[in-house]
């Protein structure tokens, strides 16, 4: 039981309450007595949390975590998918003689600059990757908070650099995405 240490009563303050009762739901050998010292501390009366804490436990939808996993990999295939689509609708978009080409070329480098911000908010994104883990980064991961001891592990700078690159070119794939498709529709 760690209610006696103020800091790491701080780091379960920081966490917002959905967290909190997975914490408690997922990990029964847990200091779930400092989780629940929080969860008072917020106004959840302790019958409030035993019961939200069963209803986790005995549902049988998957815990968030595993939604969070298979959207990171349908999202690492649809980029992929998407990114092929747009290269080949590109590549016919500058080699044809449409009405519109200089229009569809701004457009197409504002999309990629607004893939650039989404690949940035792609980055900051901040989501329950694990059942102990807060990751950072989506798809790609930049780093983790530990849920349980509230450390913040970043990976070494080359994969970090890897890992915010990736997230650009995703966010840079899918933003692309609508005009090469209303321009593959206009051809």
């Amino acid at each position: 039981m760690n209610i006696s240490d103020p800091k790491y009563l701080e780091h379960l303050r920081d966490l917002p309450t959905g967290y909190l009762l997975g914490l408690m739901t997922d990990h029964e050998d847990g200091d779930n007595e400092s989780v629940a010292w929080v969860l008072r501390e917020r106004g959840m009366p302790q019958e409030e949390i035993e019961r939200r804490v069963t209803r986790s436990k005995s549902s049988n939808w998957p815990r968030p975590h595993v939604f969070w996993k298979a959207a990171r990999w349908l999202t690492i295939l649809n980029a992929i998918i998407v990114a092929y689509f747009n290269l080949t609708g590109l590549y016919r978009l500058l080699h044809d003689d449409h009405a519109f080409i200089g229009a569809l070329i701004f457009l197409t480098l504002g999309s990629v600059a607004f893939g650039f911000y989404l690949g940035f908010k792609l980055t900051t994104h901040v989501y329950m990757g694990e059942k102990t883990r807060l990751h950072c980064g989506f798809p790609f991961q930049v780093g983790f908070v530990d849920l349980e001891t509230g450390k913040e592990l970043t990976k070494d700078k080359a994969m970090m650099n890897i890992a915010m690159v990736l997230n650009a070119l995703t966010g840079i794939s899918l933003s692309l995405f609508p005009l090469v498709f209303i321009y593959t529709l206009m051809a």
